[in-house]
């Protein structure tokens, strides 16, 4: 079928104006991202640990697992090469704390990775853009750090087992089970003749411990009893002691009552020397003298008849 002039002229406005529309609409959308307002900040990663194998530029920049921008560049910073400066471009506005860091996360097991900024304290300050972000470390690192660390204690493991399982410590351990065996074997003999020996010791000790609650009992009441015998006992311990004190103070006015005789004797001396004089004191008591003698010879002398009469 022939095209005619008038649909030719239709057909190419149609396309001019669809190219028309569709130039304006990238126009439009370049304007915006052009006019569109981005954080830049760096990460400095030191860590030689720390791998960044996966991670290009335009890989996505996410905080705590939501996209908020894009990795703008990579390169080794020429003033140090053990430090490799990662450049982020985040959304405008993007709150970043400043006790956040930036470590790489891997996409799933495609081996790509990501840049994830952690979360920041409610009270920590807020960066502003070019700061330097802290570096992290990442997860998947420590996970193989780990497990090399794990494949290391295996194959130690499995080199101690291999050493366990040679024929010479086999025989070893075969020979201290058989020792372990005769021991346990040797026990149990001991424990069975010994079984009648010892059901005798712990009723005597069962005994025994009886014995010991009952003295126990005894010597309480014991306790009690001269308590009490001590209580009943202070009346009269207490009479005794104030007798003994009346008796003390009495044996004083006695010997107070003999020194005073005493002194009166030596006055009454004195005045009778003084009276008689001394040839008359001396005949005085020269004459007590024979009487004093003959009264002791009379009672010599009358011994018998007052034993008798006694």
């Amino acid at each position: 079928m022939a095209v005619t002039r008038a649909q030719r002229v239709r057909l190419g406005i149609f396309l001019a104006v669809g190219g028309g529309l569709t130039l304006a609409a990238l126009i439009l959308l370049a304007g915006a991202k052009l006019g569109e307002r981005r954080d830049e900040y760096r990460v400095r990663f030191s860590d030689p640990a720390v791998s960044l194998s996966g991670l290009d530029v335009g890989s996505p920049v996410k905080y705590s697992g939501i996209r908020v921008g894009r990795v703008e560049s990579i390169r080794v910073d020429p003033q140090d090469v053990s430090v490799i400066e990662v450049l982020l471009s985040l959304d405008g506005g993007t709150p970043v704390a400043e006790d956040s860091v930036a470590s790489p996360g891997s996409l799933g097991i495609t081996g790509l990775k990501y840049i994830e900024l952690s979360r920041g304290g409610a009270k920590a300050r807020v960066r502003r853009p070019g700061e330097v972000i802290p570096a992290g470390a990442s997860l998947i690192d420590e996970l193989a750090d780990q497990a090399s660390s794990i494949a290391r204690k295996v194959d130690l493991l499995a080199d101690r087992l291999n050493t366990f399982t040679t024929p010479d410590m086999r025989e070893r351990v075969a020979t201290l089970l058989d020792r372990a065996n005769r021991l346990l074997e040797t026990a149990e003999a001991t424990v069975a003749e010994n079984r009648t020996g010892l059901s005798e010791l712990t009723v005597r000790l069962g005994e025994t411990a009886t014995q010991l609650q009952t003295l126990s009992a005894s010597l309480q009441r014991t306790a009690a009893n001269v308590d009490g015998l001590v209580a009943s006992s202070r009346p009269q311990v207490e009479r005794l002691v104030g007798d003994s004190a009346a008796l003390v103070g009495e044996l004083r006015q006695t010997r107070g009552q003999l020194d005073g005789a005493l002194a009166d004797g030596r006055a009454a001396l004195q005045e009778a020397r003084q009276v008689v004089g001394p040839a008359g004191l001396g005949q005085t008591l020269a004459s007590l003298d024979r009487l004093s003698t003959r009264g002791y010879l009379l009672l010599l002398q009358s011994q018998e008849q007052l034993a008798e009469a006694l």
